[in-house]
């Protein structure tokens, strides 16, 4: 009998949603706090149409960024079901199964069923998602790559609703601006209607044009994002030998991620200022990547493009073009994923039918990346559960430290948080932010001599960085 086009795509989507099962477990945690709970656009509703002219950040905590589509997602949760983490959770794990979904419809268009249904299975359990699912905030993420995935299949088929997905992608998180280099990209392949794509080029243009006009209004006040601590005060060759340093990171967090980790600041990324074995290591991976795109552009022209989606996907992030808000995090990595996905299913597909390997090998796989999902998921269960894991992944971070302060801190244990901002601030000195808070802390203790201190270095960095 003949297996109906819809099966596979349906099938990686109850997989996606049966592996997250144990997320609306979870609470809010961290920024979730601050975007959520603290956010007036969330909490009251009726507000929320003014996130198109505003900071993705409130005021309140500083502002930044621009994600009104992410704050319209998060009032509307609200005014649906409260502040019921629960549902908020749902939502998330409904939107990665939509991105799922759309994962395998695109391998479908490229390689057909068997395809279809090994990426989507494979991007439904990849463990490098799960902070993007299981941390609330990490939605933008999700709804960013549904809109964007959207917009290549749209591409591909030349349908004008592409324009307003890529829209919608935009308006989830900046980094969607991708986008059309990727339904670019995807015009390479075989499969692509003739007709011209210049109209929809048009649209694309249009909208980012409006886009950014938004986002200048929006954050006329403040930024569009913060500096990663990593790249502090590097220079720009320092800062391209780090950015090397981190593509091993890169390499085994989406070909082998059996260690998470919701921290890559200082203390577990440290910044590189001349050529070191992990820089070496970078270059090696670099030079492997564009082999195998070159052997592959003809023969194998799937391969070629997942190689260049995963430049393409990482680019926003990646801090070659701009400093960005972080050295390196697991949920941006969501999007390049899928061209792990893509890549997989296309070697299943070309397997010999008669041969058990593969399906054996794709079994094993998916159950493996479940597992660690599974498992992994519930580190988001509260702030204290995530600061201890982080502390427990990677005991020289400075912000698992700084975040095991603030837990302290709010739970009332004063002093062993201030013994927290302590072994933070001796890992990485440079944190102002941190700084002020210590001395908040040792102000609530009665300690003057360690106020006077937190803030005299506090304001000789920022003394410094003005200069």
């Amino acid at each position: 009998m003949k297996t109906a086009p819809w099966v596979p795509p349906m099938a990686a989507g109850v997989v996606a949603a049966l592996v997250y099962a144990n997320a609306p477990a979870n609470g809010f945690v961290l920024d979730d706090r601050g975007i959520i709970l603290q956010n007036p656009l969330v909490q009251d509703p009726a507000r929320a149409w003014q996130a198109f002219v505003s900071p993705y950040w409130p005021a309140a905590v500083g502002g930044g960024q621009y994600r009104p589509l992410g704050i319209l997602s998060f009032a509307l949760d609200h005014a649906i079901a409260g502040n019921s983490a629960a549902w908020f959770h749902v939502v998330n794990v409904g939107w990665h199964v939509a991105a799922t979904v759309l994962v395998s419809m695109l391998a479908l268009s490229l390689g057909g069923l068997a395809m279809a249904l090994a990426a989507g299975l494979v991007f439904a359990v990849h463990p490098v998602h799960v902070e993007a699912v299981a941390n609330l905030v990490g939605r933008l993420e999700l709804m960013a790559a549904t809109f964007g995935l959207a917009t290549v299949l749209l591409h591909r088929r030349r349908s004008p609703w592409a324009v307003v997905t890529f829209a919608a992608a935009l308006g989830s998180k900046e980094s969607a601006v991708v986008y059309p280099v990727l339904a670019l990209l995807l015009d390479r392949l075989p499969g692509a209607p003739p007709r011209p794509a210049r109209p929809l080029w048009i649209g694309y243009a249009v909208v980012f044009a409006v886009w950014v006009g938004l986002m200048s209004y929006a954050l006329r006040d403040s930024a569009l994002s913060t500096s990663s601590a990593v790249f502090a005060g590097l220079s720009l060759p320092e800062r391209l030998l780090t950015v090397v340093s981190i593509v091993p990171h890169y390499a085994r967090l989406l070909l082998a991620p059996a260690q998470l980790s919701a921290d890559y600041e200082p203390g577990v990324i440290t910044a590189v200022r001349r050529v070191t074995p992990m820089v070496l290591a970078g270059l090696l991976v670099i030079l492997l990547a564009a082999i195998v795109a070159w052997r592959t552009r003809r023969q194998a022209p799937i391969v070629a493009v997942a190689m260049a989606w995963v430049v393409v996907a990482i680019a926003p992030v990646s801090n070659v073009v701009m400093v960005t808000g972080v050295a390196l995090a697991e949920r941006t990595l969501y999007l390049a994923s899928a061209a792990v996905a893509l890549v997989v299913g296309w070697l299943v597909a070309r397997a010999p039918a008669s041969r058990m390997t593969a399906p054996l090998l794709l079994g094993g796989l998916v159950v493996a990346g479940a597992w660690r999902t599974w498992t992994r998921t519930p580190v988001w269960e509260d702030s204290r559960s995530f600061a201890l894991q982080l502390l427990e992944d990677h005991p020289e971070s400075y912000r698992g430290h700084w975040v095991a302060a603030r837990v302290l801190r709010s739970g009332g244990d004063l002093p062993a948080a201030a013994r927290e901002y302590a072994v933070a601030h001796s890992i990485y000195p440079g944190d102002t932010v941190m700084l002020r808070e210590a001395a908040d802390v040792a102000q609530a203790l009665g300690d003057g001599a360690g106020v006077m201190r937190w803030r005299a270095v506090a304001d000789s960095l920022q003394l410094a960085r003005a200069r």
